[in-house]
């Protein structure tokens, strides 16, 4: 499942960077200690990673907290991806996404649903991996 979360992330990166002649700015929200996928993207020329999370746990993961945001980490960015966010810090991540006008990806808990009230996001299938996603047109 991991790998093909990972995959498709990539590849709409890839497709981004070809759009815009450009790195495609990923910012991952509350990365925690599970930086298995973060590890894979960040490896890939088309990525610009941003790792945030309110208790970093290594000098790669920039300390910020979703309920009041430092928005200059998050300037031009194309993606937001958060892993298993907890349901207190989902609105606060849309906010986020709201102010930025980007694409959000959120893969929460296996058995938990979003706590967002919006119909933005929307279920996405790809492979054995299960994601909602608000795609920036």
């Amino acid at each position: 499942m991991w790998n093909d979360l990972e995959e498709y992330i990539i590849k709409l990166c890839n497709e981004n960077s070809a759009k815009t002649n450009k790195k495609t700015k990923l910012v991952e929200i509350g990365v925690g200690k599970f930086q298995t996928i973060s590890n894979h993207l960040k490896e890939n020329e088309n990525i610009e990673l941003i790792m945030t999370d309110i208790d970093p746990a290594n000098e790669d993961v920039i300390k910020d907290d979703v309920f009041n945001p430092n928005m200059k980490i998050y300037a031009n960015t194309d993606i937001i991806l958060s892993i298993r966010p907890p349901s207190e810090m989902q609105d606060a991540i849309m906010k986020i996404r709201d102010e930025l006008d980007c694409t959000l990806i959120i893969k929460p808990l296996f058995n938990e649903d979003l706590s967002i009230k919006t119909s933005k996001l929307r279920l996405k299938n790809y492979n054995r991996a299960s994601f909602y996603i608000y795609l920036k047109e």
